[in-house]
């Protein structure tokens, strides 16, 4: 196999995957009310979401080193069939607590399966591009699932409020159309991957064995790394500031909104403008590692740095057209280094542990997000949101000063 053939049946596959996310993020919040819940019960199920996959990230992760990459992510496919199906036919909290339970689990089985695939076949191919250049464009096809899937996940229940008497909610048709999308999904990812190198013909006891043990091993490798554990800090502050600024943006941009003549057009243009700004950065992030002379850890640092005193000055933004300006500069910098992070993060990671090590990385985010949540949440109630976004952009700022201390070689191969 070819690195372009390689890269192509990944960005198809994973082009999918998103769209099929996409489809539920318009209207999640809508179908949690479709079932009687009110937004107190919403915030426990999306805690219980997250609490899920949070607990389960490390330990589960480890079974796709141990027992198959390709195996792992069809078992996380199954799994958000069923949390989808189940959330279909809820009709009282304690099955959409089920659901969202089912749903964070799959997040969890997911994490770091594919991506550790295609980093090995990638490299194991013929060609002379380098990981980071595909990357670049798997990341685009990502997004374009992302917003194909948003958009379709908002028209599907316009179809459905034309068929009453089909759907008990027309919320409905978002959640049979994922199941559906799922096992489709399954069909097309035993096409596209390849994963007969890394199947194991262990017994059921010994994978328990051999996942603990890597998970273990994983973890003190981590903790004692010079790179990746410099790597994993500056990770729980991105968790952090993309929790802080995804959970106030909207109402930030409400209070400099209200009393104008805007309406809610303004915050789907400003999603909209997000999306193209990550595909950007992604694409960008190519020959702009050439201008800091192959070195990703200087990327990262001045990106980040940047992207924290960008936030600060987005927390005094009091105008719309100011505010979508910094706001959409602010995640070109924040993500335009992302992937030298995960160059880093796959050359210094070991084959065998390397969706276990995608996996802690995951959960290093998520913690932050929850740190996040806890912490700003009670900054912004009591300072406003504004002071929350200042603390943040100084975290932001000086975690970049980590990757100074990243050991690396400079990288001349970077088309």
């Amino acid at each position: 196999m070819k690195q372009e053939e390689a890269t192509l049946r990944f960005a198809v596959q994973q082009s999918i995957h998103w769209m099929i996310v996409g489809l539920m993020i318009p209207v999640i919040t809508l179908i949690f009310q479709s079932k009687g819940l009110n937004l107190r019960e919403i915030g426990f199920v999306m805690a219980v979401w997250i609490g899920s996959t949070t607990l389960l990230e490390i330990p589960l992760g480890s079974l796709a080193d141990t027992y198959g990459r390709r195996g792992t992510y069809l078992v996380s496919l199954l799994l958000n069939t069923l949390g989808c199906f189940v959330l279909y036919l809820a009709n009282e909290v304690t099955f959409v607590l089920l659901a969202a339970a089912l749903l964070g689990a799959s997040r969890a089985v997911y994490s770091g399966t594919l991506d550790a695939w295609f980093y090995d076949a990638f490299h194991q191919a013929q060609g002379k591009q380098t990981y980071h250049s595909a990357l670049a464009k798997i990341n685009v096809a990502v997004t374009i699932g992302l917003a194909v899937g948003s958009l379709i996940g908002g028209w599907l229940p316009d179809i459905a409020s034309n068929s009453p008497n089909v759907f008990s909610s027309i919320y409905d048709i978002n959640l049979l159309g994922a199941c559906i999308a799922n096992i489709t999904l399954i069909v097309i990812t035993l096409m596209l991957i390849d994963d007969r190198r890394h199947q194991r013909n262990t017994q059921p006891k010994q994978v328990r064995k051999n996942a603990f043990q890597l998970c273990t091993q994983a973890l003190k490798v981590c903790w004692k790394h010079d790179v990746l554990s410099r790597l994993m800090q500056a990770t729980v502050v991105f968790g952090m500031v993309l929790s802080s600024v995804e959970n106030y943006w909207q109402p930030y941009l409400a209070d400099i909104l209200h009393g104008t003549s805007s309406g809610v057009i303004a915050f789907g243009a400003v999603s909209a403008l997000y999306f193209i700004m990550s595909a950007v950065s992604s694409l960008i992030s190519v020959p702009l590692l050439r201008v800091f002379s192959g070195l990703h850890k200087t990327l990262m640092f001045t990106t980040r740095a940047l992207a924290g005193v960008c936030f600060i000055f987005l927390a005094y933004t009091g105008h719309l057209l100011s505010f979508t300006l910094c706001y959409l500069l602010f995640f070109f910098l924040l993500t335009v280094g992302n992937n030298s992070e995960s160059v880093l993060l796959h050359e210094n990671t070991e084959e065998k542990m390397r969706s276990t090590m995608l996996s802690i990385s995951s959960f290093m985010v998520t913690c932050g997000g929850v740190l996040a949540s806890l912490a700003f949440g009670v900054i912004a109630e009591r300072f406003g949101i504004s002071a929350s976004w200042i603390i943040s952009g100084a975290l932001l700022v000086l975690s970049s000063v980590v990757f100074i201390f990243v050991s690396e070689k400079r990288d001349f191969k970077t088309t």
